[in-house]
């Protein structure tokens, strides 16, 4: 019950343990650094401890609901009760229960979540804390008011719990007061009349003190006999206590009747008065021989020094800890110091007796004992078990086995976290201690530890530890430290598993482990025993987690091959094994290979799929055009073509069988960018290769398979160019140009292939028409209201439409062939532009070649590279070189288009050679 509270508090409301209300101040600096901040909630603290008043009690709850996590707080202060009520309320809940004082909700929610099946209000004075208590619990029904004013219907159960002496409580109250004192404390008859108007005939009041000083559990039962309440009783001894009992249908009498009463005088105790030393010699015998109620009545109340001492010793005895505390208090002595750190820790207030039975834990006994209870309290489980074993008392066993239970938890969840440095930790500490309180599941954690950590002879100690106490996973773990491995996962092909096999028997002789079961059927693979074998091996797949499970399924799925079971079944199991221990990619490969081969042609596909996931690109570097058959076969032209496309894209190089393969499959989507990439590329490898043939072949192909497609005719025109065949080209271009401008509409792409019919034909008077032709587009757009590029009047002005008028700048040209160069050049020049063109054709290969472009590249104001399947070799290390030199460099990406692409290129670098030039580089 504590252990549930505790977390239930943790998680909704931020408590993390118990506060002292001495630590008020320590605690809330923790919170609010600044003293200026803390000053208004320490003005509020100190009017509430001095018993302020309603008003002091509404300062405080809205001063600490500013302060971050100021309600743990509040709530670590009243924790100990909180466990209490937890524990013994729950039960005697009826009706409708109305708690009074709810603060944030933290009670009542609690009560709610243990009887949801009652309904539950929640009564508060401080707004703001109703507030935080409505998202805090909201399934709670919440009023603001206070309790005196409140006007409800009445309730089946009404709760006083730590709130009836709010306000009223002063710091110079004692802890305990007789009735009469309780009564005019907290004006009880005049009070309580107004609370339990709240309540209905027969319904229950369940009155808890709390941590405040006045406690006076007969004064409450007295009280509410008087006023008419029956079936009184107390639960509870001490400091926690509750008085229940059930409202009466009209209060037996006024509240004002027992305001003027008088307590009735009691007959005074008859003490004998003590002579000093006879007397206190007489009051130690009856103390030794253990008769603390005489001791009691020889020593009054009053009593001071020596005698106030022994009455202590008296008190304690007899569990009344909290008067005892108060008596050794005015002993003034050593003793009686001492014997106080115990009274406190029986109190709850460790930290106010840390110090004192530290000091004293030298002395050993209880001192110990009760040190290690005070740690316990504080979380310090390893000091404290140390305490309570050097303690040597019989009555310290129960506390270590608390303390050993604590640091397993601690234990459990490192193991959880991962954490296993600190799980080992704490074995070890505990061995260290005393090698006879490692518990069952110590050894077990402890045996885990040491293995992952690979400390096989504490494993190797551990594990003899267990199997001395009969348990299977003591002689799993000998096995393992013999293999000096830290799990069956780490076990090698060459590992002697025959040596192991004794313990591996004795641990499935007494539970069947999944690790074991695993071992044993791997032994049994190996000796080509597969009966035994698919045996153990399912036990191990049906019973482990994890790796261990995947694991086992593998060599389930080797067993059922070896045993010629159908491939469906083989393959469902090397299904499962990758879902729980991940197989490599080119495994994965292999297995959709076979599954393919086996006529499984949906289980190939999965199993390419999980490939796929795990990265295909250490299976392309293996067997590329392996996988590039599975692909196709499974999932179609398009999925291999990606593969292809991302192994092109890792190749500097790429074969030209590659690219004849990526060619063929791109050509069910041959209008892709990466199917006209991948036809780039092939193409420049056949020209590379010297089978300009071929490429002529392949586009008239393509051409008679999509007669409209442009690139195609672009390649084609610019192919026949490359060759010198004029009238080719041209033509090829004439075709271009009706299909830019009568199929694509497209007014700028039929200008440019125009001019390039222009630069071949200059003189072909044909081709004015097509310029009209143009020019009255142009004037049905405008007509249209759109705006279009006006378009020069003649041929010529056509050609050199927008070229700039150069002063001498200096260009070098890598690429092109040498028509594209004798064609260009000369109008280059004309404009002013000093060329230097090195084509595929014309360029020598070698380091000479490239030494005498490097050494033009020096005095050149800008590169150009026509990056296309006839550009130069040398273009990657000239580009590399005018970077080094600071030249601006402009690369004409795929095809030219040829020599009106050019042109459009150069009007766009042409600033970057302005510039050059102007910084007088010559």
């Amino acid at each position: 019950m504590p252990d549930e509270l505790r977390l239930y508090l943790k998680e909704r409301f931020a408590v993390l343990g118990p506060v002292s209300p001495g630590r008020f101040e320590a605690e809330l600096a923790k919170r609010v650094g600044s003293p200026a901040k803390r000053e208004p909630v320490l003005r509020a603290w100190r009017a509430y401890l001095s018993g302020g008043g309603r008003e002091a009690v509404r300062s405080f709850y809205r001063e600490i609901l500013r302060v971050p996590k100021g309600e743990a707080l509040v709530y670590g202060m009243h924790l100990p009760f909180l466990e209490f009520y937890a524990r013994e309320v729950p039960s005697r809940l009826e009706g409708r229960v109305l708690e009074v004082g709810a603060f944030t909700g933290a009670l009542v929610g609690y009560l709610q979540r243990k009887r949801p099946e009652l309904s539950f209000h929640a009564l508060e004075g401080v707004e703001e804390a109703v507030e935080l208590g409505k998202k805090r619990v909201p399934e709670v029904v919440w009023h603001a008011a206070w309790a005196e004013e409140a006007e409800l219907p009445p309730f089946d159960t009404l709760l006083l719990l730590s709130v009836f002496p709010e306000g009223l409580v002063d710091q110079g109250l004692e802890s305990r007061l007789e009735a009469p004192s309780f009564w005019k404390q907290f004006a009880f008859f005049e009070r309580l009349p107004r609370f339990a108007r709240l309540l209905q005939p027969g319904g229950l009041l369940v009155y808890g003190h709390g941590p405040f000083l006045g406690k006076s559990p007969e004064g409450v039962e007295e009280g509410l006999r008087r006023l008419g309440f029956y079936q009184v009783e107390r639960v509870g001894e001490g400091e926690y206590f509750l008085v229940l009992a059930r409202r009466p249908e009209v209060l037996a009498v006024q509240e004002e009747a027992w305001e003027a009463e008088a307590p009735p005088e009691e007959a005074p105790l008859r003490v004998p008065v003590l002579a000093q030393a006879r007397d206190l010699a007489e009051v130690r015998e009856l103390l030794a021989a253990g008769r603390y109620a005489e001791v009691l009545a020889h020593l009054p109340e009053g009593v001071e020094g020596e005698a106030a001492c022994l009455r202590g010793r008296a008190l304690f005895a007899l569990s009344r800890y909290a008067e005892a505390e108060e008596v050794l208090r005015r002993a003034l002595s050593e003793e009686a110091e001492d014997l106080r750190a115990m009274v406190l820790v029986e109190l709850g207030e460790y930290e106010r007796a840390r110090p004192r039975l530290e000091a004293l834990a030298g002395r050993g006994g209880r001192y110990r004992l009760y040190l290690g209870r005070v740690y316990l309290s504080l979380g310090r489980y390893a000091d404290a078990l140390r305490q309570f074993v050097e303690s040597g008392l019989p009555e310290a066993e129960g506390y270590v086995r608390e303390a050993l239970e604590r640091i397993t938890e601690r234990m459990r969840r490192f193991a959880r976290e991962g954490e296993w440095a600190e799980v080992s930790r704490r074995a070890e500490f505990v061995e260290d201690l005393a090698p006879g309180l490692l518990t069952r599941e110590m050894l077990r954690l402890g045996l885990k530890a040491a293995l992952i950590q690979g400390l096989f002879a504490r494993a190797e100690r551990y594990a003899r530890r267990l199997a001395d106490l009969d348990e299977a996973e003591g002689f799993l773990g000998l096995a393992l430290v013999a293999l000096r491995v830290r799990s069956p996962l780490e076990v090698r092909p060459l590992d002697d598993l025959k040596s192991v096999e004794p313990y591996l028997t004795e641990a499935l002789a007494r539970a069947e482990i999944p690790e074991a079961l695993l071992l044993l059927g791997m032994l049994r693979e190996r000796e080509g025993r597969y009966a035994e074998a698919l045996r153990l091996l399912e036990r191990s797949a049906e019973r482990g987690e994890g790796e261990v499970a995947g694991l086992a399924y593998h060599h389930l799925a080797q067993v059922k091959r070896a045993l010629r079971r159908p491939l469906r079944e083989v393959l469902g199991d090397h299904k499962r094994a990758h879902a729980l221990r991940a197989y490599p990619a080119p495994y994965l490969f292999q297995l959709a290979q076979e599954a393919l081969k086996g006529g499984e042609e949906v289980l190939a596909r999965e199993l390419l799929s999980r490939a796929r996931d795990a990265g295909l690109a250490e299976v392309a570097e293996a067997d590329l055009m392996g996988l590039l058959s599975l692909v196709e076969r499974l999932e179609g032209p398009w999925a291999a073509f990606n593969v292809l496309y991302q192994a092109l894209g890792r190749t500097p190089r790429p074969p030209l069988e590659l690219l004849a393969m990526a060619y063929r499959l791109s050509r069910a989507f041959r209008e892709s960018p990466e199917a006209e990439a991948v036809r780039g590329q092939y193409l420049a490898a056949l020209y590379a290769e010297g089978r300009g043939e071929e490429v002529e072949r392949l586009l008239l192909e393509e051409l008679r398979a999509h007669p409209q497609a442009l690139e195609v005719l672009f390649d084609l025109a610019e192919h026949y160019e490359a060759k010198g065949d004029w009238r080719q080209a041209a033509e090829q271009w004439q075709k271009a140009l009706e299909v830019a401008l009568y199929r694509e509409k497209d007014l700028e792409l039929a200008r440019e292939v125009l001019r390039n019919l222009l630069f071949l034909r200059p003189h072909d008077e044909s081709l004015s028409l097509y310029l009209e032709e143009l020019k009255a587009v142009s004037r049905g757009l405008e007509a249209l209201g759109e705006s279009p590029k006006a378009l020069p009047e003649t041929k010529e002005e056509l050609l050199q439409e927008g070229l700039p008028q150069f002063h001498g700048e200096h260009l070098l040209v890598v690429g092109g062939h040498t028509q594209l160069r004798s064609r260009l050049v000369p109008l280059l020049e004309a404009r002013g532009l000093r060329v230097d063109w090195f084509d595929a054709d014309t360029a020598g290969v070698g380091k000479e070649a490239l030494r005498r472009i490097q050494n033009r590249l020096e005095k050149a104001h800008g590169l150009m590279i026509v990056s296309s399947y006839v550009g130069h070799d040398f273009s990657e290390p000239v580009r590399l070189e005018a970077e080094r030199l600071g030249v601006p460099v402009h690369v004409i990406p795929g095809r030219a288009r040829g020599a009106t692409g050019f042109l459009r290129a150069l009007k766009a670098f042409a600033p970057e050679l302005f510039k050059r030039a102007l910084k007088g580089v010559q």
